[in-house]
């Protein structure tokens, strides 16, 4: 069989001469493990690796930056807790079968004001950051928010949504411009009705190829 080694990697061209020498290295390669190897095996191995070295050259590597309890497992009860924080209402399922992944997820809902979870995280200056998260919705949802905030709480990077009536992946990029404390966050304004929110399996990723880490701060 042969195999797609670049799926989900981004590419770049490179100059032809560069190319064949890649692809001479492997065909040798190939031909050193053919006492092991039945011979369709070798031949699906060298056609394969010359097809990938002629389009596939460059990996882009992605990090999740660290950030606390992303998924909500290590949440007890139905309080939100650390590292999480809830804005008006808002709280977490535990083991309810309402995740989208795992056992538990954080929800927000009430029938006016401002509700959401959010929590504090640590960037570096210059990397591009990816949040996402999955969130499903009740079905008068118009005024939802998903992204990052400043130190202060102000916005500097979001996304509104309206009713998702499944479990949706929602994403946001931001690149800081210092080095600093942020927040990440996702609520919705309620409709003078009763509404609701869920979320799970919250992840910021960036470049790996950027720079080292900064951790969050716990």
């Amino acid at each position: 069989m042969i195999r797609h080694f670049c799926f989900h990697r981004s590419v770049v061209p490179r100059q032809i001469g560069e190319r064949i020498s890649i692809m001479l290295t492997f065909l040798k390669r190939a031909i050193t493990i053919a006492v092991r190897w039945p011979f369709y095996r070798i031949l699906c191995y060298a056609i394969n690796t010359c097809i990938l070295m002629l389009f596939c050259t460059h990996v882009t590597a992605q990090c999740s930056a660290v950030i606390g309890d992303g998924d909500f497992e290590a949440q007890r009860n139905n309080v939100v807790s650390k590292p999480w924080v809830a804005e008006g209402q808002a709280g977490i399922d535990v083991h309810k079968n309402l995740s989208f992944r795992g056992s538990n997820n954080a929800w927000a809902r009430n029938t006016k004001g401002w509700n959401a979870i959010r929590q504090r995280i640590r960037l570096s200056e210059g990397l591009t950051y990816t949040l996402r998260a999955y969130i499903r919705t009740s079905g008068n949802i118009h005024d939802g928010y998903f992204g990052f905030r400043d130190e202060n709480q102000k916005p500097v990077s979001e996304i509104k949504f309206s009713s998702l009536t499944g479990y949706k992946e929602l994403r946001v990029k931001f690149r800081p411009a210092r080095t600093g404390y942020y927040n990440i966050f996702a609520g919705f304004w309620a409709p003078n009705q009763d509404a609701w929110i869920q979320v799970d399996y919250v992840q910021v990723d960036f470049p790996c190829d950027d720079v080292n880490l900064v951790p969050a701060d716990q």
